[in-house]
């Protein structure tokens, strides 16, 4: 038997809360040094107005899991047929070599490898909560899931997107796991698509450049190394608690992508170190709330789900992390919430907004 509880889970909605308003005073705080004339402020606050009422919406409106669980099959090949167009159609924005955009009537640009985050999500949570005692066969337990794994990341791959592939990829085989495949299953399929994503890397000059620049700085032209040095600059600049507002204009301050991708950098320009934990311990709160909401919900389809989405925006912000602190290479991702992007803000706070939902269950 299962009822509605009037509230969502609070403490899952204050980090939500919280995350929206450090996003809003990040891109503030780096609009101020990079793009002082800019509207950058006042779109993000306009979308994100817009995002949280309808995430107050999805509070209301009566549960839709099952309709969800029922469409599975139509939303993957939904997913599929975006992925396939934008490989073939896709659009570059913003002076990115990938081609990540399709574009639609009226100028509207949306990004698939996001949408694919909640369908792929969806139906991963799905399809494991439905096997059972199959997951311990290969055959009839991992493959499918695996196979779609494989086509989806490889699709998003050609775009080029090395770094949302990846994502998928962690994310894809965390949810494996936690929904009941072998481990040794996993390891061994992980083992054979590592090979493969090296493989297709080493192969792609783009994508090749951008790891010999993180592991040779020194040998490569200024052009291909700039924005790496930019970001440590950043940090240095930043301190513990920022440039103060009367000697920015007296720092060389510029970063390249200082809304988007490297927005925890330009976090640290503005407000030091401080800022930076603050971030941090917001993102590990989020992760842990995630995880004890998964583990109390009862319904496998909704416990694989929660699981999804907290991985999905966790591990996207460590990685994000992990590149702007230069402990990766450069993916191309935004940091979930905090970055300026109208996709991955609109696709990240539907998620949140789903597990939001998702709490509102008292299963008996």
């Amino acid at each position: 038997m299962i009822n509605r509880k009037l509230f969502p889970d609070k403490y899952l909605l204050i980090i939500y809360i919280a995350l929206l308003v450090a996003g809003l005073v990040s891109i503030y705080g780096a609009q101020t040094i990079h793009e002082p004339n800019s509207a950058y402020f006042s779109n993000h606050l306009k979308l994100l107005s817009f995002m949280f009422v309808l995430t107050i919406i999805m509070m209301i409106v009566p549960d839709f899991f099952t309709f969800l669980d029922k469409m599975v099959p139509l939303i993957l090949i939904f997913t599929l047929l975006l992925l396939i167009w934008v490989c073939l159609f896709g659009i570059t924005v913003s002076g990115s070599y990938a081609r990540r955009w399709l574009l639609l009537p009226l100028g509207i640009t949306i990004q698939p490898s996001e949408i694919a985050k909640i369908t792929c999500g969806i139906y991963f949570a799905s399809v494991l909560s439905k096997k059972g005692e199959k997951l311990i066969d290969i055959k009839r337990g991992l493959f499918p899931p695996l196979l779609i794994l494989i086509i989806v990341s490889g699709l998003i791959l050609i775009e080029p997107d090395s770094g949302t592939a990846l994502l998928f990829s962690i994310v894809g085989f965390a949810i494996f796991f936690y929904g009941g495949i072998p481990l040794r299953s996993i390891l061994l399929s992980g083992v054979f698509l590592l090979i493969l994503f090296a493989i297709f890397i080493f192969n792609t000059p783009y994508m090749r450049s951008r790891v010999v620049s993180y592991l040779d700085p020194q040998s490569q032209p200024e052009e291909e190394v700039y924005q790496i040095r930019r970001a440590k600059l950043a940090f240095n600049y930043g301190g513990v608690t920022g440039i103060p507002d009367e000697y920015i204009a007296d720092v060389s301050t510029h970063l390249p992508a200082a809304l988007t991708d490297f927005i925890y950098a330009s976090v640290s320009q503005r407000y030091g170190l401080v800022g930076n934990l603050i971030i941090l311990l917001l993102f590990l709160s989020f992760t842990i709330r995630g995880f004890i909401i998964s583990s109390r919900t009862k319904d496998l389809f909704l416990k694989n789900l929660s699981f999804a989405i907290t991985m999905f925006i966790s591990v996207q912000a460590y990685l994000n992390i992990m590149v702007a602190t230069l402990m990766l290479p450069t993916t191309g991702m935004t940091l979930p919430i905090i970055s300026y992007g109208r996709n991955a803000l609109v696709v990240n706070m539907i998620m949140i907004g789903i597990l939001l939902k998702i709490t509102q269950r008292r299963e008996q």
